[in-house]
């Protein structure tokens, strides 16, 4: 999932992701990549509200580009890496 973070970042693209957060409705919440302020070996740091928020991979279920095209997903039916162009 770093490499993905990575990917997105070093080619300049941009998208958003998908993370477990219990006090969203629905358990989820969405964050623009554009908000990453750090890719570390365990999880991702975000800006958040004036503040930093810590999101560890394990609690993020999918990556998408602005196209609408699926980096990455780990809903029910498995886990699924596409690789980007």
């Amino acid at each position: 999932m770093k490499q993905v973070f990575n990917k997105i970042k070093w080619t300049g693209r941009r998208g958003y992701f998908r993370y477990i957060d219990r006090g969203s409705p629905g358990g989820e919440a969405e964050c623009p990549t554009d908000a990453i302020v750090e890719i570390g070996a365990g999880g991702v740091v975000v800006s958040s509200g004036g503040g930093v928020k810590y999101i560890p991979y394990h609690r993020i279920v999918e990556i998408r580009l602005e196209t609408g095209e699926v980096l990455l997903s780990r809903r029910r039916g498995g886990f699924t890496q596409r690789q980007s162009r």
